[in-house]
């Protein structure tokens, strides 16, 4: 039995947190090189400290920083080295067009073929992922892998593959696989979804992995932060 781990990347800082972005490359390229922020370094820490994750075999990266900034802890804990597979990529998005298609996030699982100039669609993203999670699954039979990639391509390819799902516009999305539930909420940082894969490349069943430590530990931060802000 092969096992996959599907890691969403931790947490960020986002376009606004700079002053300014005066690069001469289009946005996709751009959003490549976001990095984590100071919070997202010691959850991504917290992760690899996870008994969950020990004796892996192999690690993949998407080729965007924040993914490898995500896996380095577990690389450098297992003195692993990272195999970058731009398939794993986040979904292109595009030229935006949220104005003036307002429901576009839950219209693109009802047609999944919708996508915007210059962006991918549902479809598009799991033909590509779908290729990478299967070769990777055949390359490394009986083994234990991890993927670090992204909360898009990891939501696109579970629909294709899960039983059956809903969304809805807050991107709170339930799925069930074997006549079980196996998620009910939103794909946060970190979130990771383990499969279990038989030698005919068949998924037998998916689990959404709960870390140990990682809530108690961000809820400890948010205390120190609000007493911080008391203090001042």
């Amino acid at each position: 039995m092969t096992t996959i781990y599907l890691i969403r990347h931790s947490k960020k800082y986002d376009l606004d947190f700079y002053e300014s972005f005066k690069v001469n490359e289009n946005r996709e390229l751009s959003l490549e090189k976001i990095v984590l922020d100071v919070e997202g370094e010691k959850m991504a820490e917290r992760l690899s400290e996870d008994s969950e994750f020990d004796n892996m075999d192999k690690v993949y990266t998407s080729n965007n920083l924040r993914t490898l900034q995500t896996a380095k802890y577990l690389l450098e804990k297992q003195k692993l080295r990272p195999n970058i597979d731009e398939r794993f990529n986040e979904k292109r998005v595009g030229i935006r067009n949220d104005k003036n298609f307002p429901n576009w996030y839950t219209y693109q699982f009802e047609n999944r073929d919708y996508k915007t100039i210059g962006g991918e669609s549902v479809n598009d993203v799991y033909e590509r992922f779908s290729e990478a999670f299967f070769e990777v699954a055949n390359d490394n039979k009986d083994k234990r892998v991890a993927i670090f990639t992204h909360g898009n391509a990891i939501s696109f390819f579970l629909v294709n593959v899960v039983d059956s799902y809903t969304v809805n516009k807050d991107r709170i999305f339930n799925m069930k696989f074997n006549n079980e539930e196996i998620f009910n909420g939103k794909i946060n940082y970190l979130e990771t979804f383990k499969f279990n894969i038989d030698d005919d490349l068949s998924i037998k069943d998916i689990k959404n992995v709960k870390h140990k430590g990682l809530k108690l530990w961000i809820y400890y931060m948010k205390i120190i932060i609000l007493l911080l802000l008391l203090s001042q």
